[in-house]
């Protein structure tokens, strides 16, 4: 468990914060592509700062703070013209970096234009999302996944609005063990389950015995999960990366991967962005119909799901004799949310009891806790922060050490050779020429 102090320090993510500063050395999705309507700015929440984003009239994106610099006014209500975006009280234009092109009430000849600059940051665009750097100097090397640079057949996002710290939401995707009870389905309900979630897998859920063993990594934690039934073993290998991102298996197939990021808007409200990809060719998009109620507009924000914490969830008590076992319906999403949502707001850890099945949750806390403690030893060129670096070749390598698998072993003591054998396939992808 970790004290009170201690949960403040990897909970709590405004300006100023220890979370609050590791946050801002990485790059973070802010928003989806499609949320940023041509003719209509976008304000945007993160890290307890408020933003606009926005198209100029060239179609080019610019994110900077919502107030204006001149006298506070909220920019996302401003026109698109003049070369970028106008405030709406005094007609001030700033441009997609911030530079302020136009101040109407100045005298001409002055140059207070050229002393004045709204705060800017950088983005990047991949896969249909936006990512920011919110932070200070040089960003890191972009972190070029497969799953961002696929073609856009090969994925699907779904972003939901979830109303709770970060890190519950978090934990709860590098937590291997849930699947056996959260997201368990009955043998009602099993039989429409596809391979990849239904077969076999669910012997070793209900009678398999349970291990676990998690390395560190330089992107921050790696994690084995087995459970053994005779001889053989169900393996699941995942991935915390620093700081926000859980990596985990999409299915049994070994073909792809799911990325989640968790963003806080506060401390007690957090974006989580899931990410489908499949390798091998496009999605089944019937594994997104589950998911959909989730989705979060930011052009009708209050919208909540059917099921929700108002409602608890819609819980089915007959559902859950021969259905689902957690009587939430099919969603692993909506039993994703109860979980991280119904213990509250900002869940204080220091009332845990952990075991064994914890370990991985353990290993990112002090993960976290490590990486805000050398922030500044890392910034005079001490240790790099974990998934931090500087080039785009050494960010190449770092991804090749992020493995995902979900598969049925015969010899419940070979996982070690199955990761060096998916590494070795990463590498190889790695090498081959663009």
């Amino acid at each position: 468990m970790l004290t009170r102090e201690q949960n403040d320090l990897v909970c709590r993510s405004g300006p100023g914060t220890p979370l609050g500063k590791l946050f801002r050395q990485y790059w973070l999705p802010l928003a989806l592509e499609s949320d940023v309507l041509d003719d209509r700015p976008l304000p945007v929440a993160a890290l307890h700062e408020h933003f606009v984003l926005f198209r100029d009239e060239k179609k080019r994106l610019g994110l900077l703070d919502m107030f204006c610099v001149h006298r506070g006014a909220d920019l996302s209500y401003g026109r698109l013209e003049a070369g970028g975006l106008r405030c709406l009280y005094h007609g001030w234009v700033y441009d997609v970096n911030g530079k302020c092109l136009e101040q109407p009430a100045e005298p001409p000849g002055k140059e207070f234009c050229d002393r004045v600059k709204q705060p800017s940051y950088p983005l990047q665009v991949r896969g249909g999302v936006v990512f920011a750097y919110l932070g200070e100097g040089k960003p890191p090397a972009f972190p070029e996944l497969d799953a961002l640079n696929a073609p856009d057949e090969h994925r699907f996002m779904v972003r939901s609005r979830e109303r709770c710290n970060w890190l519950q939401g978090l934990e709860g995707d590098i937590d291997p063990y849930h699947l056996s009870f959260l997201h368990l389905a009955l043998e009602g309900e099993r039989k429409a389950l596809n391979n990849s979630n239904g077969g076999r897998n669910y012997e070793f859920f209900r009678s398999g015995k349970a291990r676990m063993e998690v390395e560190r990594t330089d992107f921050g934690v790696r994690i084995y999960a087995m459970r053994d039934l005779n001889e053989e073993s169900y393996i699941r290998l995942s991935n915390f990366v620093c700081p926000n991102l859980a990596i985990v298996a999409a299915g049994q197939e070994n073909d792809g991967y799911m990325a989640l990021w968790h963003v806080p808007i506060d401390d007690h409200h957090h974006f989580k962005y899931q990410l489908f990809y499949r390798a091998s060719g496009p999605v089944d998009r019937a594994r997104e119909e589950p998911l959909a109620e989730m989705r979060w507009d930011p052009h009708n924000p209050e919208r909540l799901p059917n099921r929700n914490s108002d409602n608890r969830w819609l819980q089915d008590r007959e559902q859950m004799k021969n259905g689902w076992y957690a009587g939430i319906g099919p969603s692993f999403g909506l039993h994703d949310n109860w979980a991280t949502e119904a213990m509250g707001p900002l869940f204080d850890r220091s009332k845990e009891h952990l075991g064994h099945g914890d370990r991985a949750v353990v290993a990112a806390r002090r993960t976290l806790l490590e990486a805000m403690a050398d922030i500044d030893a890392a910034k005079s060129g001490g240790k790099p922060l974990p998934f931090r670096c500087e080039s785009q070749e050494t960010m190449r390598e770092t991804i090749t050490e992020i493995v995902v698998a979900s598969m049925i072993s015969p010899d419940k003591n070979r996982y070690r050779e199955l990761f060096e054998e998916r590494q070795q396939e990463a590498r190889a992808r790695l090498q081959k020429p663009a």
